[in-house]
């Protein structure tokens, strides 16, 4: 599938992708330097998305302690891609979803900037 990314007004260097996630149209970040699916706590419960511990540790720079909470089973839709997918919860300033490289790799995607 091929995606071709949007630049919001101002966002200078950052990609957007269209998306409709647990059937509610959203914009999301794509971060080729993140490793998967991420959303904010904010957008959980905005969403009303049932959250989950998890045991799976990740990463985060400049945070010394990420969360281990996943929603799980999260409707996702990108162009005609569409499946559930599990979402790691965690402390977004300025985006409530990212989608990162591993997760783009798994379903095929080819960026065109």
């Amino acid at each position: 599938m091929v995606l071709i990314p949007k630049k919001r007004d101002g966002e200078k260097g950052l990609m957007f992708v269209n998306i409709s996630i647990a059937g509610q149209k959203q914009s999301a970040l794509i971060d080729t330097g993140a490793s998967d699916l991420f959303i904010s706590k904010k957008a959980t419960k905005k969403l009303g998305l049932s959250i989950r511990k998890s045991n799976k540790k990740i990463k985060i720079v400049n945070f010394d302690e990420a969360p281990n909470v996943v929603g799980r089973n999260v409707e996702l839709q990108i162009g005609e891609w569409k499946d559930n997918e599990v979402f790691e919860v965690i402390h977004l300033d300025d985006y409530d979803y990212v989608l990162g490289l591993n997760f783009l790799d798994r379903i095929q995607v080819v960026l065109y900037p």
